[in-house]
């Protein structure tokens, strides 16, 4: 879990970003601004991520994209990077070469649009999609596969019928909390009381927290409290940092 945060500041959380590793292959779910520097606090080396998993084009989950480009390109490294995102990634990745220039021609970046409900084997890993509800922006979960194991990674959503399918009795869930129980915006997040409701519907082994914003941190406990009162499942408020094995 590199970073376990919202767009609001917070000296211990940085913005949206998780590193998936499987014998020797490794990738990344969102590069929010702050995973870079959690990616060098763990020592991992860059050229080891071949393939970045954009889950929409929220700044709080892409932000960092740009800076990895660059560090692959001044550590001297001529390789290509897959970049898989919605229908608007290669207008984005162009968007962003027009407003650096100097970049475009130090990275091959290739953009791959996912296909709704379709899956990308990549070397060791399937990775599948499907949309999200998350206002009007086109988002992706992502269920990623290997040797039996299987995480799912909700991303922004409010409760979702298309997720709980994607995610019925895997090993691990890492859902959004990004919301306290209350009065928002329809569609567009998650509260712990719908996080419990789905947890009693999905069944999955693990429940891992994140997208959390710094109310819901400070009321750790209450929320812990919510999601976990009705079902057996394991409920983890996750940190920056915090690493898991399936």
């Amino acid at each position: 879990m590199l970073g376990t945060g919202t767009s609001y500041p917070d000296p211990n959380r940085v913005q949206s970003g998780m590193l998936v590793e499987s014998n020797h292959e490794s990738i990344l779910l969102d590069i929010g601004s702050g995973t870079l520097h959690r990616l060098a606090q763990l020592g991992k080396d860059l050229d080891a991520i071949n393939s970045i998993f954009i889950s929409h084009f929220h700044i709080d989950h892409c932000s960092d994209f740009l800076t990895l480009c660059q560090s692959i390109w001044l550590s001297g490294t001529r390789r290509v990077l897959d970049l898989y995102g919605t229908s608007f990634v290669r207008e984005w990745l162009g968007l962003l070469h027009s407003a650096f220039p100097y970049l475009s021609e130090k990275v091959n970046v290739r953009p791959f649009v996912l296909q709704e409900n379709k899956t990308v084997q990549l070397e060791k890993l399937q990775v599948t999609n499907t949309p999200t509800v998350h206002g009007k922006t086109d988002t992706r979960a992502f269920r990623v596969e290997s040797e039996g194991k299987i995480v799912v990674y909700s991303s922004d959503t409010a409760p979702s019928h298309e997720l709980n399918v994607l995610a019925k009795n895997v090993d691990v869930l890492i859902h959004e909390c990004n919301w306290l129980d209350g009065e928002h915006p329809e569609g567009v997040h998650t509260t712990p009381s719908e996080l419990a409701r789905i947890v009693d519907e999905v069944a999955p082994g693990k429940l891992i927290l994140t997208h959390l914003s710094p109310e819901v941190v400070r009321n750790k406990e209450e929320v812990l409290g919510i999601i976990g009162s009705s079902h057996r499942t394991k409920v983890i408020m996750a940190e920056d940092l915090m690493s898991f094995e399936v």
